[in-house]
């Protein structure tokens, strides 16, 4: 009992100095007395806790009579009352404490944290039995609970010094210190359980049957994030690297409960972090997101996606025009032939001029790459040094970019946008300054590059080869050989892509007049018709089936994902080789509205024919939507759709790929061919970056073996020093930056390639524990300090001057 006492008096003798002695205390320019008040309060914190806890201790061993009689309503006080009142402070469910947020320690809100807290207190409560089957399992109940009262116990040990100064300023300080007794109370209840149960069990069998009972909670916690993680994973790669012959089947109401939980654990709630569970959420993040986030754009994406919710935040669509006051104020070239490699090696180097009398402007720009064109190099000049750039994971590339640009350092940056388009970003720019940077290209044939407005030759038509040239499955064909191909005209198979998304169940007879009356008044064939029902996912049936009762029964729900349809059916026709190409009609009031994310530039390769798609409105007006740039826009009126042909590759007897008659050279899969010897394109030429060009177009095609292909891809980008769709050429201005930069990519290549590496541009840092206490202790006794002034004034009223 005397050790209660010595520790119940420091809070009271705590009272009393700052009462008596702190009103007395005079102030100094020196920095004695915060020393000396910091020193006091570790002192008073560290006694405070020894003597309680001993305290206690000694009382869980005293045996008793008298204290046997009233064990009971300790242990209910310590193991279910203020376990329970604990959580509803802290959840909010209690306003004992008016002036403190809910959540404040974390988020407990879970039903589970009050069932465990329930079993875990009437288990303790629950009497030694002399029975040892009764007494087996009340044991194993009690360390089946034990991870609940460890994770309580470690989540308030960083917050036990504070409980002295919770018990003198708002009274509730005993409910910071009611998970150490009860960590106290139940080690003790097991260790006395243990030892009485070794005389009817060996030991052994006790500690497989306890290290068992003792997983229990953590695995099955495990389970569930895991499965929050499949599912996760699985919603991402429909959407983002899909295998289009399989059939997706993803649990919506298990999606949407993973993605609540995501959403909860990315909040930020200044130095508390109140919407996350201290230990689960580090835990979850590592073993469902591999330490990397989930955007909140995406988050968006896919609610929009499978549960059509409107999308206000949608992903950033990557175009990039040329923007900004800095320009080209002088731009020259080299071009050499490599007669070793029968290829050019051509360097434009670049003077950027800030012509403005304002800082801090940055040069943005976006090139189009000719076809079989790749970046070998890139240079920008840092004070009077030329950097190179180092050929990086994109994500981590771009990651690096935004946090060097916050802090008005020297980056630059290179990458690919969609399809052949480049993206050139040069930051910061002073006023009136000219900054040197230079790009190296390899290129078979003589190209014109246009870049901000202007146009260079690099090469000329005297040297140059106009072979076949082809390696791992991927030809390159050039203009040459490809003007010899037999041009001919593939069937047209028209695909009505019709919105069954939610809300759009009322159209469905208007829908069936719409495509009707288009059928009829182009003669078109009805066994070169498909219909595609599409909302999350896209059902395909054929015309001259009982398509219209299906629409009528078809469920209406989700989102309209315009892109995935449009993508499905692009390679389904792709990678069957049919003798008949897609034309694309959309049957929808809400077109502008679709989930359209990107345009379809990387597929390129799947529409030879044409560049359009078309839209089909209430009038039977037929529209045009381009799917190289801003698909959603309408374009022109189209009366007549045309068929310009295709040349057929090798030939039309047996041909393995159609191309686009555009007047430019092509490259090709051809997976007939004999994979050669990967070795060949690790040499820094012409041939590597067609073989990881190859590389790129293989892996849009095969979704289920993305993250694979992904990380080979950039493998071979790094060793051969080619820019590749996966990759970005950056200069970083130090050492310390490229080692971020490492570190940064390391992370991201280690994860689901389909996550996201930050979606901050500035990294907030986490709160110092001191800092924390130090606040925790001015915002407790400025609650002190009122509640005493209030105190005295009602003193005062009811004491009015004699």
């Amino acid at each position: 009992m005397a050790k209660f006492l010595y520790g119940i008096s420091i809070p009271i003798l705590g009272y009393a100095f700052l009462q008596i002695v702190l009103p007395l205390w005079k102030k100094t320019e020196s920095s004695f007395d915060t020393n000396a008040l910091v020193i006091l309060l570790i002192i008073a914190a560290i006694l405070f806790l020894f003597f309680i806890c001993r305290g206690f201790y000694i009382v869980t061993q005293l045996n008793t009579q008298k204290f046997s009689k009233y064990s009971i309503y300790l242990k209910i006080l310590i193991a279910i009352i203020l376990p329970i009142i604990g959580l509803l402070m802290n959840n909010g469910g209690l306003r004992l404490t008016s002036g403190f947020s809910s959540s404040i320690f974390g988020n407990f809100s879970s039903i589970w944290f009050y069932i465990i807290a329930l079993i875990n207190g009437i288990l303790v409560c629950l009497p030694n039995f002399k029975n040892p089957r009764l007494r087996l399992l009340r044991f194993l109940g009690l360390v089946i609970c034990f991870p609940y009262t460890l994770y309580f116990f470690l989540v308030f040990l960083p917050y036990l010094p504070l409980s002295v100064v919770a018990v003198i300023a708002i009274g509730a300080g005993f409910l910071m210190l009611s998970p150490l007794f009860l960590f106290i109370l139940q080690i003790n209840g097991l260790h006395k359980d243990f030892t009485a149960l070794r005389t009817a069990y060996s030991t052994f069998r006790l500690s497989i049957f306890a290290g068992l009972a003792l997983m229990l909670i953590p695995a099955l916690i495990t389970v569930s994030y895991l499965r929050d993680k499949y599912i996760l994973h699985e919603a991402l790669a429909y959407v983002y690297s899909p295998d289009y012959g399989k059939d997706y089947n993803i649990d919506r109401k298990s999606l949407a409960k993973t993605l609540a939980v995501v959403q909860q654990n990315k909040g930020r709630n200044n130095f508390f972090e109140k919407e996350k569970s201290p230990f689960l959420t580090p835990y979850y993040n590592w073993l469902v997101l591999d330490n990397l986030v989930l955007s909140g754009s995406k988050i968006n994406t896919l609610r929009s996606i499978f549960f059509g919710e409107s999308n206000d935040e949608k992903e950033p669509v990557p175009i990039i025009q040329t923007t900004g006051k800095v320009k080209i104020s002088k731009i020259g070239s080299i071009s050499k032939f490599d007669q070793a490699q029968k290829a050019w090696i051509s360097t434009i180097d670049l003077e950027l001029t800030n012509p403005e009398h304002t800082d801090l402007e940055s040069y943005e720009t976006a090139f189009t790459l000719p076809e079989g064109c790749w970046i070998s190099n890139f240079y920008l000049n840092i004070g009077n040094r030329k950097e190179y750039g180092i050929l990086a994971e994109k994500k981590a590339a771009l990651w690096v970019f935004s946090q060097i640009i916050n802090e008005n350092r020297d980056p630059g940056i290179l990458y690919y946008l969609t399809g052949n388009k480049i993206a050139f970003k040069i930051f910061p720019f002073s006023a009136k300054e000219t900054r040197k940077s230079g790009i190296t290209f390899i290129h078979k044939a003589p190209v014109n590059l246009k870049i901000d407005g202007k146009t260079i030759l690099l090469g000329d038509s005297i040297n140059h080869n106009d072979k076949i040239e082809s390696i791992n499955e991927t030809i390159y064909l050039p203009v040459a050989e490809k003007a010899k191909l037999k041009l001919i005209k593939r069937k047209p198979e028209y695909h009505f892509i019709i919105d069954v998304s939610k809300g759009n169940s009322t159209e469905k007879a208007e829908y069936v007049s719409r495509i009707n009356n288009f059928v009829s008044k182009n003669q078109i064939n009805p066994h070169n018709i498909r219909l595609n029902f599409v909302s999350t996912f896209n059902e395909e049936i054929a015309y001259t089936t009982d398509w219209k009762t299906k629409l009528y029964q078809h469920s209406f729900d989700g989102g309209f994902y315009l892109e995935g349809a449009i993508k499905k059916i692009l390679i389904k026709n792709y990678t069957t080789n049919s003798n008949a190409y897609p034309i694309m009609v959309v049957v929808s009031d809400t077109l502008a509205n679709s989930i359209l994310q990107n345009d379809f530039a990387n597929f390129k390769i799947t529409y030879p024919e044409s560049d359009d798609f078309y839209e089909l409105d209430r009038l039977g007006k037929l529209y045009s939507h381009s799917l190289v740039n801003a698909p959603q826009q309408r374009l022109d009126i189209v009366q007549t759709i045309k068929n310009q042909g295709v040349y057929c590759w090798p030939n039309p007897i047996k041909p393995k790929a159609y191309l686009a008659n555009n007047g430019q050279p092509s490259i090709i899969i051809d997976r007939t061919m004999k994979a050669s010897n990967l070795g060949v394109a690790d040499k820094r030429n012409w041939l590597s970056g067609l073989n990881l060009h190859g590389m790129w177009l293989k892996s849009l095609a095969n979704g289920d073996r993305y993250n694979q292909s992904q990380l080979n891809l950039i493998k071979k980008s790094m060793l051969t020093g080619i820019l590749s769709q996966s990759t970005s050429y950056i200069v970083v201005e130090n050492e310390a930056q490229k080692q971020i930069l490492k570190k940064k990519q390391d992370q991201i290549l280690s994860g689901n390639k389909n996550l996201d590496p930050d979606e901050e541009t500035q990294r907030m840092d986490e709160p110092n524990l001191y800092i924390l206490i130090t606040l925790l202790i001015m915002l407790s006794f400025y609650r002190f300090r009122n509640k005493l002034s209030f105190l005295q004034k009602s003193t005062k009223s009811d004491h009015p001057h004699n």
